[in-house]
């Protein structure tokens, strides 16, 4: 039976790796994975990260927004079930539930 897993990301390129670890690697079909803003506007995560963090070292204000974290959603067998929680963990996942379909 499906079950759904929910990860928040402090960063963006965190939610990004763990959706092509799912896709790429674990041959999860992409319509099953959904990755979002955690509130109603924009963001880029809480934390800067990737190009970024390049142009705040510099002393620049970085483009993106960090309004809040970035929410990925998967739905997966029990058979991807194990794989797909240490892709999760192995992305840095700050915080994750699963949830029955």
């Amino acid at each position: 039976m499906p079950q759904t897993i929910t990860g928040y990301f402090d960063t963006r390129r965190d939610a990004e790796m763990v959706v092509e670890h799912l896709v790429q690697d674990h041959n999860l079909n992409r319509n099953r994975v959904q990755a979002m803003a955690e509130g109603e506007g924009n963001s880029s995560g809480t934390v800067v990260s990737g190009a970024d963090a390049d142009d705040a070292e510099a002393g620049e204000t970085p483009d993106g927004l960090r309004q809040g974290r970035i929410v990925v959603r998967a739905e997966v067998d029990d058979d991807l079930m194990e794989v797909a929680l240490a892709s999760f963990r192995e992305c840095n996942v700050v915080e994750m539930t699963t949830s029955q379909d």
